[in-house]
């Protein structure tokens, strides 16, 4: 068994608003999934929504992911109808998943394959920011699992959004960042070849302060000890991207390594040393004039039926 988890990829995808048909009252915006809401969100919609996040999970690498993160998901309910389409349903995956502050109800969430992941904690990290006491996002997941017998360290995060404007808004993914490089802090202080995948979209780009200078996620070639190794860093100079951000292409959803997974310090290692946007032709809408974007499910309260206005990353391990 310990061979064949190569062969499954790490995934993380921002789903776009993966949301059931029934309204929860308490959740602002959530009116506008239903079958009489703005968006029209019917049973057939939503079953069709789950079977191309489906079909876009095999996409990442032909096979079914050893684990993934996604973002943008209303609660566990959903993630147990996804991981019971028929394109992953023969796969023994467990959820794990808590209900956060953010105010329009959507969550992050972690899922693994447990033939081959065992977990050993499963917690959250909840984001405040200091000078907005009342602010609420998403929690950022820490699960710390065993992958064959070796210690594994994985992050999820969707950090808060560039809504109100970047400037405006960086303070709070400054606050998510300087907390998630605590975290890791303490588990390099204790193991410094510490094996980390840190996923999710950070609505900023790695070159942002964000990550490059609070997070220290750097490229391959300038990290300094206890820096982390952003892998989608040179798809952000090239000016690739998972999502289009003010008309152009930006790397928001990013795979971020310890220098001790890349390098294979403790057992395991990342295959290729590298990571890879999922640019497969079925996740694209492509313009009159050959620019693209993302195939989304919604175009404003256009029903477009694709699968998310995101593109999914992946790597894939190795044992070293």
């Amino acid at each position: 068994m310990s061979d064949s988890f190569s062969k499954h990829p790490v995934v993380f995808y921002n789903v776009e608003n993966l949301f059931d048909t029934v309204d929860d009252p308490e959740l602002q915006g959530n009116e506008e999934f239903t079958p009489e809401g703005d968006k029209a969100w019917d049973d057939e919609r939503y079953r069709e929504k789950l079977e191309r996040l489906s079909e876009a999970l095999l996409l990442a690498n032909g096979s079914t992911p050893l684990a993934f993160g996604m973002a943008e998901i209303e609660n566990r309910f959903v993630v147990e109808d996804l991981i019971r389409t028929n394109q992953l349903q023969s796969v023994p995956y467990e959820i794990v998943h808590f209900d956060s502050e953010d105010r329009r109800g959507i969550d992050c969430v972690f899922v693994y394959d447990r033939r081959f992941l065992e977990t050993v904690l499963e917690t959250k990290l909840i984001v405040r920011v200091e000078d907005e006491p009342h602010f609420r996002t998403r929690d950022i997941l820490h699960i710390k699992a065993l992958l064959c017998g070796r210690e594994i360290h994985f992050f999820v995060n969707h950090w808060p959004s560039r809504r109100e404007g970047i400037k405006e808004s960086e303070n709070r993914r400054h606050a998510a960042a300087q907390l998630l490089r605590a975290e890791i802090d303490e588990i390099l202080h204790f193991n410094q070849d510490a094996n980390i995948i840190v996923m999710g979209d950070f609505n900023d780009t790695p070159e942002d302060p964000s990550i490059h200078q609070i997070l220290r996620a750097k490229g391959q070639h300038e990290q300094k000890s206890g820096d982390l190794v952003n892998l989608l860093i040179e798809e952000q100079k090239k000016g690739a991207g998972t999502v289009v951000h003010e008309r152009q292409w930006d790397v928001f959803d990013q795979l971020i390594v310890s220098q001790g997974l890349l390098q294979g310090q403790s057992g395991l290692e990342v295959d290729q040393n590298n990571a890879f946007i999922v640019r497969n032709p079925k996740l694209l809408h492509t313009f009159a004039d050959g620019n693209q974007k993302p195939n989304s499910s919604y175009g404003g309260d256009y029903y477009q039926g694709g699968y998310s206005d995101h593109l999914p990353v992946f790597l894939r391990l190795k044992e070293k």
